[in-house]
């Protein structure tokens, strides 16, 4: 186990924070992937809904963080144009003993530029499934979702 990001696992607050600030940087920049790695449960998923690369329909595509990392990490890392920035802009949390539910809408940035004048280029909701054991919150699953025309973010997600 790192020691050194047991910090990022003690609250909710803190490893929704790790799982944004662990993925951004410029382009050519590395990333935290050990530390995104960290927060997932061994047996963590990832599902994105988004426009499927083979046939462009609209449907969950799953993934270890691995898979992520190799495939999209990388491209955000070294063939992106730009960097890429998440902020966290609301959120909803429901605990149940060990249990909790973050429903995180964010918005996504090209530089750090533009966070400081406040130019996404894109918004998402995340619902993030956390479990609490062995002294730590462990990700158990992120989905996502990217706001559309014929999907726009509910008032409650923007609260």
């Amino acid at each position: 186990m790192k020691k050194d990001y047991l910090d990022k696992v003690q609250t909710i607050d803190s490893i929704i924070k790790a799982t944004y600030d662990s993925m951004g940087g410029e382009p050519g920049e590395a990333r935290d992937w050990d530390l995104y790695r960290f927060l997932y449960h061994p047996n963590g998923q990832m599902i994105r809904y988004e426009n499927d690369f083979v046939d462009g329909e609209l449907r969950p595509q799953y993934m270890s963080p691995d898979d992520f990392i190799n495939s999209i990490g990388k491209w955000i890392a070294t063939v992106r144009k730009t960097g890429f920035y998440e902020r966290e802009i609301h959120r909803i949390t429901k605990v149940y003993g060990n249990t909790a539910h973050v429903w995180s809408t964010c918005e996504s940035f090209h530089s750090k530029n533009d966070m400081k004048e406040n130019k996404p280029y894109v918004r998402n909701v995340h619902s993030v499934q956390l479990a609490y054991y062995k002294e730590r919150w462990w990700v158990l699953s992120m989905y996502w979702s990217r706001e559309t025309d014929e999907f726009p973010i509910p008032k409650e997600f923007l609260e």
